[in-house]
Parts: C-alpha cells; structure tokens; sequence
C-alpha cells in the first residue's frame, strides 16, 4: 500500500517489489485507497518501476502547451507481462491519480474499486504584502490517453470488490477478490492499447474550472 507520495515511498516501493519478486510473487495489487497525493515526480517514477521509456502523463499549461513526462529506462522491478491491479477510492486524489492513469493507459494496470476524487490541477502560491496568499491554476495534468482528471477523477475498470477499508490493517490487504486470470486477459494486447503518444490533441474536457 502506498498511502502518501513523499521522498521515502520511492526507495520504500522499489525495496518491497524486489521482496515480492524473490519470494516468487507472480501477480500484484497497488493499493492508493485514501493516498490524497503528494509528489508528482513520485508518480511518475513509481510508474518506471512497472513499464520504460513511455509517457506517463502530460502537463498542459494556460496556453495549451503540452510536456510530456516519461518513465525512466532501466528502473523496471516488475517483469512486464505480470499482471497488476490499482485500488482506488473517493480519497484518491492528484498524484495518486496520476499513477492510476499512466498505469492504466500504458495497459500496465487494470483499476478496481471506487471513482477518485478528481484533483489534477498544477496551483502555485503567491504570498501578498498584507500576509494573504493568491493561489492560481498553472497547469493541469491529462493521462496519457487524454483523459482529463480535474472534476472527473478515475472511473476504474472493475467496480467495488474491495476488500475492508484501509483503517483495518489485515483485512484491508485480503486479494482474495481479485480474479489475476481476468487481469491479465484485460491487459493483454488484443483486449488494451497503449495511446499513440501527443495524445492531449484529443483531450476530452478542455476547460478548467
């Protein structure tokens, strides 16, 4: 379970997923139920550790102006045909929404659970000579395929199955219901495509509100 996106979740999840592979773990469950974000740059690498050298998401600036961030080469702990699934609920939010969406447009992950909250929004803070602060919008994150995630959030693939709420520490963790086979047949390349990159030309929602 990744439950924040900081400067330790990185090493932390890079450390588990090699735990996982030497005890001959074949099949995993990202679990971001209440992660209300953190890190962008997190994210992103967090997706380098399951697919290379892809887009994981574009930031679109006020001018529509589009930057591509990509995963890195050479970090990948997963083998990349194992089948993976990310739990999300209403608390998901910005980063964690980030890393749904690139997992799940580069076909890397199906998502199961409930819709996320829908914060994609870049806002820097201004501070004012009177001690007030100006916030402005400066950007906005768009998935890989061109999904908007502002107001909209991530409707997962599967809905519900999920297993207790996260504040039950060992029932929250129960995989029981999840169906692997079904998993890796929805990811396989004849049931998912990975989007043509530059794909925000496409974008759904164009406005921010």
């Amino acid at each position: 379970r990744v439950s924040e996106f900081n400067s330790l979740v990185n090493t932390k999840l890079q450390d588990a997923l090699k735990d996982l592979k030497q005890q001959g773990a074949n099949a995993y469950v990202l679990d971001l139920r209440s992660n209300t974000g953190g890190a962008f740059q997190s994210a992103v690498e967090i997706s380098g550790f399951f697919f290379e050298d892809r887009v994981a998401t574009y930031v679109i600036d006020s001018n529509q102006a589009e930057l591509p961030f990509r995963t890195p080469k050479g970090k990948a702990s997963v083998e990349p045909d194992a089948p993976l699934v990310v739990w999300l609920d209403g608390m998901s939010a910005s980063a964690s929404e980030v890393l749904a969406g690139s997992l799940r447009d580069n076909c890397r992950a199906v998502t199961m659970g409930d819709k996320s909250f829908g914060k994609g929004l870049i806002q820097a803070v201004y501070g004012l000579k009177n001690g007030a602060g100006l916030v402005l919008t400066v950007a906005r994150y768009v998935t890989p395929g061109g999904s908007e995630i502002q107001g909209i959030g991530i409707t997962p693939d599967i809905a519900g199955n999920m297993p207790a709420p996260v504040i039950v520490p060992v029932l929250s963790s129960d995989t029981s219901k999840v169906d692997f086979e079904d998993i890796s047949k929805r990811l396989d390349p004849s049931m998912c495509k990975v989007p043509a990159e530059h794909a925000t030309k496409k974008v759904r929602h164009d406005n921010i509100s």
